[in-house]
């Protein structure tokens, strides 16, 4: 894994993408973003150049390196489930909800050397709701209507998410995450946690194009936290409503 630690060097200096795009002719304001944020599959030679001028850093400092890679991947066991009847036949988007659920997270850690070969070991986590996840949905012009509340995503330890799956694996996971991971590299593969969830929400939506997905639902990480009884989640979506009313057990969802 390599990534570039550009974040990292313009807070010690109090510095923003502003002022370095406008210091920087040949650097524009979204190039700079994409770098603090990593997210782009490269970074051109002659932007690590002027960014390392400019910084009075070398390469070697602008850069931080782990030797293996770490992939992502979140699915479910069970095909998403749509028991809404069609928004025109009059159901209001407060009677929607999607059910407490948990879906699959998977992390691999891999390195490939010509020596040792290839290495591969893969920890199974869960990503939980505990709450009924209430939403908006759109009307006939595309109008966001409703929104009551968005509770936190929590990712735990196991697969399903059950004690003695977490206990498992809890030794083994937390050395990786707190011995083989520096805090730049953990804020990145968080990131990509919540990247693969929002690309499996917007999968969910796009066959239901009059459902509004929140985009800014938090996720949180503690990993060891089981307060949820796994045999009341759904393994996947389930989207629902109640007529006239939310199903709803009186706490706030979030």
């Amino acid at each position: 894994m390599i990534r570039n630690r550009l974040k990292e060097l313009m807070d010690v200096r109090g510095l923003k993408a502003t002022r370095i795009a406008n210091d920087i002719n040949d650097l524009s304001r979204n190039t700079i973003n994409s770098t603090v944020n990593n997210s782009g599959k490269m970074i051109q030679f002659e932007t690590v150049n002027l960014l390392c001028q400019y910084l009075g850093v070398t390469p070697k400092e602008f850069f931080e390196y782990l030797p293996f890679d770490v992939s992502v991947s979140v699915d479910a066991d069970d095909e998403p489930i749509v028991d809404v009847p069609d928004y025109n036949q009059n159901v209001a988007p407060d009677d929607c909800y999607i059910k407490p659920f948990y879906l699959n997270l998977y992390l691999t850690k891999t390195s490939n050397n010509y020596s040792a070969g290839e290495s591969k070991n893969t920890f199974e986590l869960s990503i939980i709701s505990e709450k009924k996840i209430l939403f908006s949905a759109s009307d006939e012009f595309g109008n966001n209507n409703f929104i009551m509340g968005i509770p936190s995503l929590k990712v735990v330890l196991g697969n399903p998410p059950m004690e003695e799956n977490m206990k498992s694996q809890k030794e083994s996971f937390l050395k990786f995450w707190n011995d083989d991971l520096t805090d730049g590299f953990r804020q990145v593969i968080q990131q990509k946690i919540i990247n693969s969830i929002n690309d499996y929400f917007s999968t969910f939506q796009s066959n239901n194009n009059y459902i509004e997905i929140p985009s800014y639902m938090s996720v949180i990480f503690p990993f060891d936290d089981f307060n949820s009884n796994y045999s009341e989640l759904n393994s996947g979506l389930v989207m629902t409503y109640k007529g006239g009313n939310y199903d709803y057990d009186g706490t706030l969802p979030f």
